[in-house]
């Protein structure tokens, strides 16, 4: 009996000693405190919270979910996008020495750069996200998606077909090569090179298993070719190939009943764009 008593006083005596740990601790009421209010969608009393325990732990265990939760709070609950870029860029300096969070932070702040219109600090961004992506193909592929697009949005064609060839090219799996393919396609198509359009869709095709989604919309997009070229025939067995498979299959419908009946002789492809 004695011996119950004892083990019990001495758990007592742990769990009051782990109390007086975490009230002495500077910060602790504010993390928790933070954590309540985040959890009840209190977002504007969350983030007080956890700037008042970035400020009372300097050495805090709890600082990366409080960075976290702040540019979040920053990003898609107030939008306020100038915040939300010094919260990341401070983020980075503190914790970027883990990779993986590193990673993390710099492509948020390349997103953020991006929808402010600064495409160079966007691009510096993704830059450095690719040297911290060089040990995971899943990271280089997300971050070689997001500046071919980038590259895209200012015009520079020669960059995107760069980017999107490497991001084929080092692909770990058929999914995601498949993805840098059709953009890569629909790159060219967007500045009339056919040829190279025609022949990454040909490569992409060719690969097995793809999603039907991205299937469809490579025959979609290899349709544009052919109505282009004025081989309406092949334009329109192309499009009801995928009729049912399309994600709109209105969309698929409007341009069958658009398509001439007779197709005349079909024009040369225009040679790619040096």
């Amino acid at each position: 009996m004695n011996k119950k008593i004892s083990i019990f006083i001495l758990i007592a005596f742990v769990a009051m000693l782990a109390a007086c740990s975490i009230e002495s601790s500077p910060g602790a009421y504010d993390i928790e405190h933070a954590r309540d209010a985040y959890s009840k969608g209190f977002f504007l009393e969350a983030e007080k919270d956890y700037e008042r325990y970035l400020q009372a732990e300097p050495q805090g265990e709890f600082r990366k979910e409080a960075w976290e939760r702040l540019g979040e709070i920053s990003i898609t609950i107030k939008g306020d996008l100038d915040r939300a870029v010094v919260l990341l860029e401070a983020m980075y300096l503190e914790l970027g020495e883990d990779q993986e969070f590193a990673w993390k932070t710099m492509f948020q702040l390349g997103g953020v750069y991006a929808e402010l219109g600064n495409r160079s600090k966007a691009i510096d961004s993704y830059e450095k996200c690719l040297m911290l992506a060089a040990e995971s193909p899943e990271h280089t592929y997300q971050t070689q998606l997001h500046m071919a697009r980038l590259y895209r949005s200012i015009g520079s064609y020669d960059l995107v077909a760069e980017t999107l060839e490497n991001c084929a090219e080092s692909a770990q799996d058929l999914n995601s090569k498949s993805h840098c393919l059709y953009e890569l396609a629909q790159s060219y198509s967007f500045i009339g090179s056919w040829h190279q359009a025609r022949k990454t869709l040909e490569a992409l095709l060719a690969i097995p298993d793809i999603s039907e989604e991205t299937r469809a919309l490579s025959i979609f997009l290899m349709a544009d070719i052919y109505e282009y070229d004025r081989d309406y025939r092949k334009t329109r067995e192309l499009l009801e190939s995928i009729l049912d498979t399309y994600p709109n299959r209105k969309v698929v419908e409007s341009r069958l009943a658009s398509l001439p009946e007779i197709s005349p002789e079909p024009l040369p492809l225009l040679p790619p764009k040096q």
